[in-house]
């Protein structure tokens, strides 16, 4: 990301994540089933880290949560569209559910292609508006933000040897162990507590939704409670600790017997859990000062953050067989929420700062970021 920049990753991350989704629908055996979840995988994998960027390249520092928290509430909105998935099945078939489903991939590609470069390029924007975003965005406006220059070894470690970056993917782990939590088993949850399974789809919808829009008004909410000086020392890390602290009303969800109140519970849970996937973004974009590296971060970041949560359901389903009930899933999240709200107090108190070295012969300047 940093190497060869937003434009050219996305594209290909996107071209490849599409063409393996229709792939998966033309699958034969185990074997071809196996190399096209690997290709959407792959070109997977990059998505979170180049919305990131993006940001960092596009936004002033006080919209970074607001803007984040739209993108990723996408997560959970998408969520709702599975009815829309399953009457594809019913019609054409699954094969060509996975055509569908790739199809939206293919037309965001192509309005990407055509619509997206750096402030700095762009020919649709006012020549005021590309002023204020590169005077606020903190970051080096002209030459600076469309030359790729990469990381040297050194260099690469000694941002992986930060106490902040340690702390901002931590962070983000114990958000993403319950979030993972809540997707690979709230409906089976559900249906443990009594209702059908029509039921538990429509009320797993529920939280979703509620999610999102918490999300993004709480991303909105901490902009505007944040000056430019206190975005730069990193005080939105108090927002996060809040956030966490509310996600400990996970240890009353065994206590309820009221579906509603069952339901929205759940529903702020998720809120404060989305939320803080947004703002511990932000925060790691007000942490690191020079924008040429936030590739390199945020690609840590969500490496460590996926460990956490392809954990989340192996934990989950160990618990469930050992325990024969659900009543003991929600600890581990609890325990990760006030970890989490530990870390984010204590370890992300300094700026995340590299010392750019060219490695030898590999400069390369891009026209597109």
């Amino acid at each position: 990301m940093d190497r060869y920049g937003s434009y050219k990753v996305a594209s290909a991350s996107v071209s490849l994540w599409s063409f393996a989704t229709v792939c998966t629908g033309a699958v034969t055996g185990f074997g071809s089933m196996m190399l096209a979840r690997l290709g959407l995988g792959m070109g997977e994998a990059s998505v979170f880290t180049i919305d990131n960027k993006v940001v960092r390249q596009w936004f002033p520092s006080g919209e970074r949560a607001f803007a984040t928290s739209i993108f990723h509430s996408g997560i959970a909105v998408a969520k709702v569209g599975t009815p829309l998935i399953a009457l594809a099945i019913v019609k054409f078939g699954w094969r060509w559910s996975f055509v569908v489903t790739a199809i939206p991939g293919f037309i965001w590609l192509l309005v990407w292609l055509k619509w997206f470069r750096q402030p700095e390029e762009c020919s649709w924007i006012s020549a005021d508006e590309r002023k204020l975003i590169l005077e606020t965005r903190q970051g080096r406006s002209g030459a600076a933000g469309t030359t790729h220059t990469p990381l040297s070894w050194s260099s690469l470690s000694s941002i992986m040897g930060q106490k902040s970056v340690w702390g901002v993917c931590l962070a983000q782990g114990c958000m993403n162990y319950t979030g993972y939590l809540f997707m690979a088993w709230l409906p089976m949850y559900l249906m443990f507590r009594g209702m059908n399974l029509m039921k538990a789809g429509i009320m797993t919808a529920i939280p979703n939704l509620v999610g999102a829009a918490m999300e993004v008004a709480l991303g909105k909410l901490s902009d505007r409670l944040l000056t430019p000086e206190s975005v730069r020392r990193g005080k939105r890390r108090l927002h996060i600790a809040i956030l966490f602290v509310g996600m400990l009303l996970l240890s009353v969800i065994r206590l309820l017997d009221n579906e509603w109140a069952l339901i929205a519970v759940i529903s702020v849970v998720l809120g404060c859990t989305f939320a803080i996937g947004a703002l511990n973004s932000s925060l790691t974009n007000d942490l690191t000062q020079d924008p040429k590296i936030t590739g390199t971060v945020f690609g840590m970041l969500h490496f460590i953050s996926a460990i956490f949560g392809a954990a989340a359901p192996i934990v989950t389903g160990y618990i469930v067989q050992a325990t024969r009930g659900y009543n003991g899933v929600y600890i581990p999240a609890t325990v990760l929420a006030l970890i989490g709200a530990v870390v984010v107090m204590t370890m992300t108190r300094q700026p995340i700062k590299a010392s750019i070295q060219l490695e030898t012969g590999s400069a390369t300047a891009a026209g597109k970021g």
